[in-house]
């Protein structure tokens, strides 16, 4: 996404010589695609995520989320026309598509009503795929958090995406990145003042490791992982400061708890309705 923005500020920023100059041309924008200084996931580590494209022929453009049999969560940017779009699940190696994945169409997609289009608040989606995914070791749901639930400590990022922050060549394997939330009012504070943060927001840093979480497939999911449960997914990967190596500042998600009563609306409208 934002592929010419993130390309003029590299050339810019190469150009400048130090860190300092760097820092003056930081802008938000949303999510490349990219990981850089993630490494690569244990294979379906991730059962829950999903690679989305604009048409079911697959080619990559978002990540998303399953939360159950038939509903995905994605960011809001990455929907333009929801009906007909591509899911694939059970994906590890981003062009191998084999008898581990699973293929489905969007069938019906819903963009929050106060998106406003840009980086921004209310940068979520729900999609509904024609036939439910089938559960198995490589296919599962993440878990929902409860409604307004503040979380805290480690999160786990997964996205494909490239590993370096000049090597625009997207990894072939799904990565991932260890980063910690930030609270709130620390990352308002640690952001420029005309950061379009919204309370409905949950960022997360890499602690000066210059672990870049803000640059994951758009739309992937931020999680919590505990041991012998699904995993909970918090986030959903929305804008950072580019470029986001060196910016080292926090990545903003869109905070899912916050969002529990929309999804369940959107749901249950589409089933009575169906």
């Amino acid at each position: 996404m934002k592929v010419l923005v993130v390309v003029a500020l590299l050339v810019a920023c190469a150009q400048a010589g130090s860190i300092s100059d760097i820092a003056q041309k930081l802008i938000p924008s949303f999510a490349t695609g990219y990981i850089i200084k993630g490494q690569d996931a244990v294979e379906h580590s991730a059962p829950y995520i999903v690679s989305l494209s604009r048409t079911t022929k697959h080619s990559h453009i978002c990540g998303g989320t399953i939360i159950s049999k038939e509903w995905i969560l994605t960011a809001a940017h990455c929907i333009s026309d929801p009906v007909g779009m591509g899911v694939i699940a059970g994906l590890h190696v981003r062009s191998d598509v084999n008898e581990k994945t699973q293929s489905r169409e969007v069938d019906f997609g819903k963009v929050h009503e106060n998106y406003s289009g840009g980086v921004g608040p209310y940068d979520i989606a729900i999609l509904h795929v024609s036939v439910p995914f089938e559960f198995n070791s490589w296919v599962q749901p993440a878990a929902l958090p409860a409604v307004e639930e503040i979380h805290s400590g480690e999160t786990h990022l997964y996205g494909w995406g490239q590993p370096k922050s000049y090597v625009l060549t997207a990894a072939k394997t799904l990565q991932t990145v260890e980063t910690q939330i930030v609270e709130y009012e620390t990352c308002k504070e640690v952001l420029p003042e005309n950061a379009p943060l919204h309370e409905t927001n949950v960022c997360s840093d890499s602690l000066q490791q210059s672990i870049s979480a803000c640059n994951g497939d758009s739309g992937g999911p931020l999680v919590v992982e505990h041991e012998g449960a699904p995993s909970e997914l918090i986030g959903i990967v929305s804008w950072g400061y580019i470029p986001c190596g060196l910016a080292n500042m926090p990545s903003i998600y869109t905070r899912v708890s916050a969002y529990i009563d929309w999804v369940a609306k959107i749901q249950s409208a589409y089933y009575v309705l169906h």
